[in-house]
């Protein structure tokens, strides 16, 4: 993986380098890493330029989670600075989405569209998920990642998803959650002024389809796609579907 410096710090990240006339930036979610799109990458980096980083903190990213999700947009911000990145789409996942959001509101520059998938205008967590992974973090992987998933979900799938969790320190957890639990831009959406794909699992229990609901309903002109038996990472659990839907999209805005 390449890397580059962003305020004075390695980031890590994946660039197709595709030409194309559109570049994706996609955005983990809490605790995650370029992984988190494997499916996403492997399928769609043919077709336009994607970039995919670890945020700071993430895998082997330098420097610590932010705090805030603003201070998360605002590095976005740099990010695309540093890679000379004229205009693009962000996609976001989860906190990722909440940082595509923030950064939106925040008018960075370049921005065409946003993809926001398994994520919410509000990202309150439960009390019960911080007392899990601050007190008894091994034992608790397991559940948290049953909360990700749906019931549909593979084993191999969840081995796999459970070992991603178990790879990250409690520490960054706790931070990505805590800037989650602080977001909250529900009385702001109408602000927002392109084109918006919100796609959400019909059995996600982390971000409920009525999170992504209230999305296409208050981002003007924004369009929900639900994914039937689907959860939290459900571009994970249904790649080939969140795969299509992204792309088309990106003809849309073509055409």
């Amino acid at each position: 993986m390449p890397q580059v410096s962003v305020r004075e710090e390695v980031v890590w990240f994946q660039d197709s380098l595709k030409a194309s006339p559109h570049a994706v930036l996609f955005l983990h979610g809490a605790g995650g890493s370029h992984h988190t799109f494997r499916d996403q990458w492997a399928r769609l980096k043919g077709t336009v330029r994607l970039l995919i980083p670890d945020l700071p903190g993430h895998a082997a990213s330098g420097g610590a989670p932010f705090e805030t999700i603003a201070a998360s947009a605002q590095w976005v911000g740099d990010f695309v600075k540093a890679m000379g990145l004229p205009k693009f789409l962000l996609v976001g996942h989860s906190m990722g989405g909440a940082i595509a959001l923030q950064a939106a509101l925040n008018g960075l520059r370049g921005i065409e569209a946003l993809v926001l998938i398994g994520t919410g205008a509000r990202l309150k967590i439960s009390p019960g998920i911080i007392e899990g992974i601050g007190g008894r973090y091994r034992e608790y992987a397991p559940e948290l990642v049953e909360r990700m998933m749906s019931s549909a979900s593979s084993s191999d799938l969840r081995d796999d998803v459970l070992q991603d969790v178990l790879s990250t320190r409690p520490e960054t957890y706790l931070a990505d959650f805590r800037a989650c639990n602080g977001f909250d831009v529900m009385d702001r959406l109408g602000e927002i002024r392109v084109p918006t794909l919100v796609v959400n699992g019909d059995d996600d229990r982390l971000t409920p389809l009525k999170y992504g609901e209230y999305l296409a309903t208050n981002i003007p002109g924004a369009v929900l796609k639900i994914l039937h038996g689907a959860g939290h990472l459900a571009m994970l659990e249904r790649p080939i579907e969140v795969n299509a839907v992204i792309a088309s999209f990106i003809h849309s805005l073509a055409g």
